[in-house]
C-alpha cells in the first residue's frame, strides 16, 4: 500500500495548502509505504492496532503503555486469531517525553509597512520543546497543561531620525598669558539638539585653541641671599644681602633668562628698596657664645583624639628655634628654646606606641612611633614607657658576668655561676668540655668551693694542670716533668752504683727492669 506525503501550511485559517517540502522537518515525514495482504477465506482477520495509551508523566521504566486490536472475522476450521493487545515499558525519549516552554529574544521593532520611525511591535516566539531538544507543536505542550506566563508581544518605538545642531562658535577669548610661548586663545561651541535616531551624529570637536602673539616676558629677580658678613670682625651682628635684576625670559625656559635693564620691567615690587627687602640683619657666633637656629617648618596638624576618635575640630601645630651651643661652659647664659604654636584646622587622628630595639649590654633604645610611621618626641604616655637601662644590685663587676634582664648578675656563655652564702655571684668559672680529663673536673670542682677567692684567683694560674681554661696545654707542666723524671732515673742509678758491693764471682748481672712512673699531677713526686 502506498501513499504520498506533502509539507501543508497548518496555520493557514482556510485549506491547507501544499508548501516546500524543506520547511517540514523531515524526521517527521509520516511513512509513505506499508506491507498489507489479502487475507484468505478461512483466515482471522484482524484491525489494524489502535493508539498506545498514554504513559505518566514521571515516563518511569515500570510503567507501561498498552494498545489493542480486534478480530473482524473470526477462521474457520478452529484455527485461532492472533494476540489482541501489546505491551511495552515506557522508556523516556523513546516513548515517553517531557516537554517544556523556550522562549526567545525579543525581535526588532517591527513597523507598520511604509513606515520609517514611530510606534511599532517587537515580538518573541514561543516554542514547545521536548525532553531530547526536539521543537514541536504547541499542542503536546498545552496537552500537559503547561502554562506561559510570557507576553509574546509589546509596544516599541523607532526614534525619527533627528541631527545634531551645534551654536555658532563664541568669540576668541582673551590670551591666557600676557607674553611668553605658552599663551593661548580659546573659543567653544554647544550642543544645540541632541543627535536622535539614525541622525547625524554631534562633531567631538566643541573647544578650539590656538597660540597668542609672542612678546618676551620681563620680571623681577632675586638672587639668594649671601652669607651673614661682619664688617671689620670675624663674628658679632652682621647682615646678608641679595640683589635684585630684571630679567626677560619666554615665560617656559627658566634657563633662557637674561639680565637687561631695569627701566624695562618697572616699577620694583612693593615693599622692595635700597634697603629694605634686600638686606637683613644676622649675626656670626663668636667662640663661646651661643644662639638660635632659624625656624623650623610648622608640625603636622593634632588632635586630641581617644581610640582614633577626636574631641576636637581645631587642632595645633607648632614650630620650634633650637640653641647652638659653642662653649659648654657658658650653656647658662644662652636663651632656652623658643616654640610657637598656631591653630589648624585639618588634623589627623593618630595612635603612639613605644618601640625598644635589642639589649646592647645593659642599654636599649626607646622611641615614640605614630602610627603612620612617622618617629615623634612626644605623644607616648610617659608611664608606660619601657626602661633604657637595666640596673644590678650590687653592681656586676665580676669578670665574665652581666646584669640579666631579672635584674640578677649572671654568667656569659660557656660560664657557670659560683654563688657566695648569701646569694650573690662569687665568681664565674669556665664550663669544662667533654675533651677535658677527670682529673681536670676534679680539680675545677675542688676550685669551687666555698672559700677565700682571693686566695684562690692569686693561685689560679700557677696550678699544675695540663691544660690551660682554654683548651690549650701548659708547655711548662710537660717541661717541669721530664725534667723531675730525669732525674730521678739519674738518682736511682747514681745509688746503685755507690752501694754495689765487690764482685765475689764473675755472674750474670741481673736484668734491670725499666722504671716506670705514673704522673697523676701532684706536686709531691
Amino acid at each position: 500500500m502506498f501513499c504520498l506525503p506533502r509539507c501543508v501550511n497548518s496555520t493557514a485559517a482556510g485549506p491547507q495548502e501544499s508548501v516546500d517540502d524543506a520547511l517540514c522537518d523531515y524526521d517527521e515525514m509520516p511513512i509513505g509505504a506499508r506491507e498489507c495482504a489479502l487475507h484468505c477465506p478461512n483466515n482471522c482477520v484482524m484491525s489494524d492496532w489502535g493508539d498506545w495509551s498514554t504513559c505518566p508523566k514521571e515516563c518511569n521504566i515500570l510503567n507501561i503503555r498498552v494498545r489493542t486490536r480486534y478480530p473482524l472475522r473470526l477462521p474457520a476450521d478452529g484455527k485461532t486469531c492472533p494476540k489482541v493487545s501489546e505491551v511495552e515499558p515506557c522508556t523516556l525519549n523513546k516513548n515517553c517525553f517531557h516537554y517544556h516552554y523556550n522562549i526567545t529574544d525579543w525581535s526588532s521593532c517591527q513597523l507598520s509597512d511604509n513606515a520609517v520611525c514611530g510606534q511599532g511591535l517587537k515580538i518573541r516566539l514561543l516554542n514547545c520543546v521536548r525532553s531530547d531538544g526536539k521543537s514541536v507543536d504547541s499542542k503536546y505542550c498545552e496537552k500537559m497543561a503547561l502554562e506561559s506566563p510570557w507576553h509574546l508581544s509589546m509596544p516599541c518605538v523607532v526614534e525619527c531620525p533627528v541631527n545634531c545642531q551645534l551654536s555658532e562658535w563664541s568669540p576668541w577669548s582673551e590670551c591666557s598669558h600676557t607674553c611668553g610661548f605658552e599663551g593661548q586663545m580659546k573659543r567653544d561651541r554647544r550642543v544645540l539638539q541632541k543627535t536622535q535616531g539614525e541622525g547625524r551624529p554631534c562633531s567631538s570637536q566643541l573647544v578650539q585653541y590656538r597660540p597668542c602673539l609672542n612678546k618676551p616676558c620681563y620680571s623681577w629677580d632675586f638672587s639668594e641671599w649671601s652669607p651673614c658678613k661682619v664688617e671689620g670682625a670675624q663674628c658679632g651682628d652682621g647682615f646678608k644681602v641679595r640683589n635684585l635684576s630684571c630679567i626677560v625670559h619666554d615665560g617656559r625656559l627658566p634657563g633662557s633668562a637674561k639680565v637687561v635693564e631695569n627701566e624695562l620691567c618697572g616699577n620694583r615690587p612693593v615693599g622692595i628698596s635700597d634697603v629694605w627687602g634686600l638686606k637683613i640683619p644676622c649675626s656670626v657666633p663668636c667662640p663661646g657664645d651661643c644662639h638660635l637656629t632659624e625656624w623650623s617648618t610648622w608640625s603636622s596638624c593634632q588632635l586630641i583624639c581617644l581610640d582614633g576618635k577626636r574631641f576636637e575640630t581645631i587642632g595645633r601645630q607648632t614650630r620650634s628655634r633650637a640653641v647652638i651651643v659653642q662653649a659648654l661652659e657658658n650653656q647658662a647664659n644662652c636663651p632656652a628654646q623658643m616654640w610657637e604654636e598656631r591653630h589648624c584646622t585639618e588634623g589627623n587622628c593618630h595612635e603612639y606606641e613605644w618601640r625598644t630595639s635589642s639589649w646592647n649590654g645593659n642599654e636599649r633604645t626607646v622611641w615614640c612611633v605614630r602610627s603612620d610611621g612617622v618617629n615623634v618626641t612626644g605623644g607616648c604616655s610617659p608611664r608606660n614607657q619601657p626602661t633604657a637601662t637595666r640596673h644590678c644590685h650590687p653592681s656586676c663587676t665580676k669578670p665574665y658576668s652581666f646584669c640579666t634582664q631579672g635584674g640578677v648578675c649572671g654568667c656569659e656563655k660557656g660560664y657557670m655561676e659560683v654563688m657566695t652564702p648569701y646569694g650573690f655571684l662569687d665568681y664565674c668559672t669556665k664550663i669544662p668540655g667533654q675533651e677535658e680529663k677527670k682529673a681536670d673536673v676534679k680539680t675545677s670542682v675542688g676550685k669551687n668551693k666555698l672559700g677565700n677567692s682571693k686566695f684562690q684567683a692569686f693561685f689560679k694560674g700557677w696550678s699544675i694542670e695540663p691544660f690551660d681554661p682554654d683548651g690549650k696545654p701548659k708547655v711548662w707542666v710537660y717541661g717541669v716533668s721530664a725534667a723531675m723524671v730525669v732525674l730521678i732515673i739519674f738518682i736511682t742509678v747514681l745509688s746503685y752504683l755507690v752501694c754495689k758491693k765487690p764482685k765475689q764471682q764473675t755472674r750474670p748481672a741481673p736484668q734491670q727492669k725499666p722504671l716506670t712512673l705514673a704522673y697523676d699531677g701532684d706536686m709531691d713526686m
